[in-house]
């Protein structure tokens, strides 16, 4: 499937000395989200996340009806496949944005917790084959360093006082199924929070050999009403 990297981090996890501060069971749909709205350049150089074609794709999973002659796309699929043998999951989040709001001192202990999806979610069988799981093999972790050490000292003086900044806590609140033909839609979110935003993602009936595949919502109208008074602020 598309997007290889992102899908296998269906939950995930963050706490910062014990605590939890990020906590979102959609997070390969929102972020699947993000990578499909990037500028085709960036996203061309994103084939070790699992963002390629489709022979690329079936090429890296040996599957019988890849195009082995790079009649395709010329050699670019035989090459990328030899290349690109593993795929990279990127966990930078909080770390690479805002990082938390809570009062913790970074240096408490940054804890990330993934939770794979299961596998008929993320692969597709051949013929009449059966997809019952999948296993995962040397797995790496890798992490930037700073040479420099006044960098370094500077970088390590921001960790030992602590900071606290703000980010965004994602939440997948339902998952509902639309009739093609409906012109409206009424949907009632009951969450305890003083300020709010959402995503809407509208998908088409599930593809086979695309993860990526959403419909243009093309809303003309939205109306929110807030303990039974409308467009309340």
């Amino acid at each position: 499937m598309n997007n290889l990297g992102k899908l296998l981090c269906k939950r995930l996890m963050i706490r910062v000395g014990s605590e939890i501060v990020y906590d979102n069971n959609g997070e390969s749909l929102i972020e699947i989200y993000k990578d499909l709205w990037k500028m085709d350049s960036k996203r061309a150089n994103m084939v070790e996340y699992g963002i390629m074609n489709e022979n690329t794709r079936k090429l890296l999973s040996k599957d019988d009806s890849a195009d082995q002659t790079a009649k395709t796309e010329g050699a670019y699929d035989l090459v990328m496949a030899k290349v690109y043998k593993e795929q990279k999951m990127k966990l930078g989040k909080i770390l690479n944005d805002h990082g938390p709001y809570a009062p913790y001192n970074m240096k408490s202990g940054f804890e990330y917790t993934i939770t794979l999806p299961k596998a008929d979610k993320i692969m597709v069988a051949q013929s009449s084959e059966k997809v019952e799981g999948y296993t995962l093999k040397n797995i790496h972790l890798e992490y930037e360093t700073i040479e420099n050490e006044e960098l370094a000292k500077r970088v390590n003086e921001g960790y030992e006082t602590g900071r606290s900044l703000s980010y965004e806590h994602t939440t997948l609140l339902k998952t509902t199924v639309w009739a093609k033909d409906a012109t409206r839609f009424n949907e009632s979110i009951d969450v305890p929070r003083e300020s709010m935003r959402a995503v809407v993602l509208l998908f088409r009936k599930r593809t086979v050999t695309d993860s990526e595949e959403y419909v243009f919502p093309d809303i003309k109208k939205v109306k929110v009403t807030i303990k039974g008074k409308p467009n309340a602020v």
